[in-house]
């Protein structure tokens, strides 16, 4: 405790009062003989020794009050958050400025920043000279020097350049940093500023030793100094403008083509405690295509709403849903998505020979699929080879190779296919008279079983005994991304007949994954991943001797959703956070290409890549994504060109309205003392209690108030009333006497 006005205390001195006039009152007088009163006597010693006690308890009752008035006076203090701001003493404060999404809510007439910006001023205004300062941003691509700075210049200077990122904020992660920092600091005061408005999810992970643990002496005395520093909370949250963010966009679609329908979900979040009303437009490649009607959500809600469109040419284009109109933040009022179509992939299949007549061919229908004589560029680029070309066309070329009724190729041609699969090659096998399931399992065992998902059995055809003349279709694997919108509904697939199938042995195999199953259990197709790349073997033909697959409407969408799949499109829609790099691995590429970087800005970056951390290929890492919309990276100088669209948005937990409560924040802190800022516009009184301490005045004048009334009612209760000295009097007389009152 210290004492704000000392001088004061000289005042205490008064309490000597009451004491010297308690003696004065014990002064002793003559003693004068008066014969009529000597029956007083016996009840005068009776009551002296009680009203003694009494005397003495008021003197010292009295005494304490001014003794306390004397305390008050002086404004007492707690100090035990040390003397921060006070002359004399070198301080040491780490500034955490929140600026992350959630802070440009408008709250309520102008956005949080803005506040947190007036208060963060406040405190450097209050430093002195020679105070050391740092300012640490939550996020964006400035974020503070993590050294404490003796001038507040280039804490000035980040301030004026410190704006609302889409960022998450860390704060947990960022105290314990500046606990370790001001450690490191010779100032005798430290302390910690948070400035923010608290958001629940800013604080997952706060991790602090407890009371129990300093009190067991499980930690040393640095760690208790360290836990000891205190903590400023500058609370920006008050009362927010109603909000509705759009969290997310899913894009759905067959396949990745112009003309084909594109089903955009959009997923809404009331963030409000009323009901709101929005509207959503719909934009691509800088075009508005088309809006929504209102959508009506009611407080804390979520909602969805769909476009669907079509993209009427192909290549790159790059799309967002916005939130017409305004509301409490324009942060999340848009999302950004990227798709490309028509993407020309490279794709090759390969038949036994080439037949005079087309139709006879067993790809026949395997290429009108994937090449359905589109006008204009199409997505896929087919290729059809013999089996004998596959000795010496480069494989790796190409995305997918598709053998349709191959015989068994030679070893040499089996090693160059095993090269391709290992490097991210797919291999699809297509079932037919060729295939010798002996023959297949001697080609597979020459690669190293590399060729095949599992191994061959036989070639099965229904036996009269049977009943039956063909089986169909009764599962296909709802999981697998290229099926899951093929089984719905069930006649798609369960319509496709298989007179002939060779019969996959996919248990002698715990990788193969069966895709598709017969109705008596049997596996129909199987895959496998080998390396980087993946096989699959389909169990009947490509033609219409085996099946009537090729003649069903599942089979176009298909082989087709299944080349796209193996060709890793859907895995180039790449959606990623504000403020999170983005990586891309060359494996194949033995040496540093240039990589293209096209920003949502306009400005184009040309970098380099840099050799993988295992020596297996090239990485390339981006890191200024702190803007939202559409990067774009294009592989240039390689053999395999490469573009991947990038769609970077604001986290969508920004949008979140829980705020960490007081009590649970003290308890996740431990023995770290809190201090709360109750108006972030105006920290005057913050720093005068962090200077001065916490006042005990009040409970000084408390204490006045309560010993005066108690003073009174024990004064009172020790005076006789009248009635009681009378009586006092008779009990003084000879009993032989009657006394007065009791003769009448």
């Amino acid at each position: 405790m210290t004492f704000l006005e000392l001088p004061f205390l000289l005042a205490a001195l008064a309490a000597a009062i009451p004491v010297i006039l308690h003696m004065i009152n014990r002064q002793k007088v003559k003693d004068l003989p008066f014969p009529t009163l000597r029956f007083l006597k016996i009840s005068v010693e009776k009551t002296r020794r009680r009203k003694q006690i009494h005397d003495v308890f008021l003197m010292l009752l009295r005494a304490a009050v001014l003794v306390l008035i004397a305390f008050g006076l002086a404004k007492p203090t707690v100090t035990h958050l040390g003397t921060l701001l006070a002359g004399g003493a070198r301080a040491a404060v780490v500034i955490i400025l929140d600026n992350s999404a959630s802070m440009g809510m408008i709250d309520p007439q102008r956005p949080r920043f803005d506040v947190a910006l007036g208060a963060a001023r406040q405190v450097l205004d209050e430093l002195g000279d020679g105070d050391l300062v740092a300012l640490w941003l939550t996020g964006g691509p400035v974020r503070g020097e993590e050294r404490l700075e003796r001038s507040q210049e280039k804490v000035l200077q980040l301030l004026g350049e410190a704006r609302v990122s889409y960022q998450r904020a860390n704060l947990a992660q960022l105290v314990q940093r500046a606990r370790e920092v001001l450690a490191a600091s010779t100032a005798v005061n430290k302390q910690i500023y948070v400035i923010s408005d608290f958001q629940a999810l800013s604080w997952e992970g706060l991790q602090n030793p407890g009371q129990s643990a300093a009190e067991e002496g499980q930690l040393t005395e640095e760690q208790l100094k360290t836990l000891r520093i205190p903590v400023i909370c500058v609370d920006c949250n008050r009362a927010p403008k109603p909000n509705v963010a759009i969290q997310r966009v899913t894009l759905e679609t067959a396949v990745p083509v112009a003309g084909v329908p594109v089903k955009a979900i959009v997923d809404l979040f009331n963030a409000a405690t009323v009901p709101q009303s929005a509207v959503l437009e719909l934009h691509v490649d800088g075009t508005k295509i088309a809006a929504s009607p209102a959508i009506n959500l009611p407080p804390g809600a979520t909602a969805k709403h769909e476009f669907s469109f079509a993209f009427e040419r192909g290549g790159l284009h790059r799309g967002e849903v916005r939130l017409a109109g305004s509301d409490g933040s324009t942060l999340d009022n848009r999302r950004f998505f990227a798709m490309e179509v028509d993407q020309g992939i490279p794709v090759a299949i390969v038949k036994p020979a080439r037949h005079e007549i087309p139709y006879l061919e067993d790809t026949y229908y395997l290429e009108l699929a994937l090449a359905p004589g589109k006008e204009g560029q199409w997505a896929l680029q087919v290729s059809t080879l013999t089996a004998g070309e596959l000795a010496s066309e480069p494989l790796e070329k190409y995305k997918v190779i598709y053998c349709v009724n191959l015989p068994a190729p030679s070893e040499e041609i089996a090693q160059r296919l095993r090269s391709y699969v290992e490097r991210r090659g797919n291999l699809v096998w297509f079932s037919g008279e060729n295939v010798k399931p002996e023959a297949y399992n001697l080609m597979n065992q020459q690669a190293g079983g590399t060729l095949l998902p599992a191994p061959l059995l036989e070639v099965r055809t229904p036996a009269p005994p049977d009943g039956r003349d063909s089986w169909h279709i009764a599962q296909l694997d709802k999981q697998y991304p290229a099926f899951k919108a093929l089984v719905d509904p069930p006649s798609l697939y369960t319509s496709v007949l298989a007179y002939k199938h060779v019969v996959i042995d996919a248990g002698a195999s715990p990788a193969a994954r069966i895709l598709a199953r017969l109705d008596d259990g049997q596996p129909l197709i199987v895959e496998r991943e080998v390396g980087q790349g993946k096989v699959i073997f389909i169990g009947t033909g490509a033609h219409v001797g085996w099946t009537n697959l090729p003649l069903r409407p599942i089979f176009l969408p298909l082989v087709a959703r299944l080349t796209f799949h193996l060709a890793g499109v859907e895995h180039q829609r790449y959606d990623t956070l504000a403020g999170t790099p983005l990586e891309l691995a060359l494996p194949e590429e033995p040496a540093p290409v240039s990589i293209e970087v096209l920003p949502p800005g306009g400005e184009t970056f040309r970098l380099r890549s840099h050799s993988a951390p295992d020596g297996k290929g090239q990485v390339f890492r981006y890191e200024n994504t702190y803007e939202p919309g559409v990067y774009v990276l294009r592989v240039l100088d390689s053999s395999r060109p490469l573009q991947v669209p990038y769609s970077v948005n604001v986290d969508p937990d920004e949008a979140l309205p829980e705020k960490i409560d007081r009590q649970q924040l003290q308890q996740q802190f431990g023995i770290t003392p809190l201090v709360w800022a109750d108006d972030p516009e105006d920290l005057s009184s913050t720093f005068k209690s962090l200077r001065e301490g916490q006042s005990l005045w009040g409970l000084f004048l408390t204490a006045v108030l309560v010993a005066l009334v108690f003073e009174a009612l024990v004064s009172n209760r020790l005076t006789p009333k009248p009635e009681q000295q009378a009586k006092a009097l008779s009990t003084g007389l000879p009993r032989g006497r009657p006394a007065p009152a009791a003769a009448a």
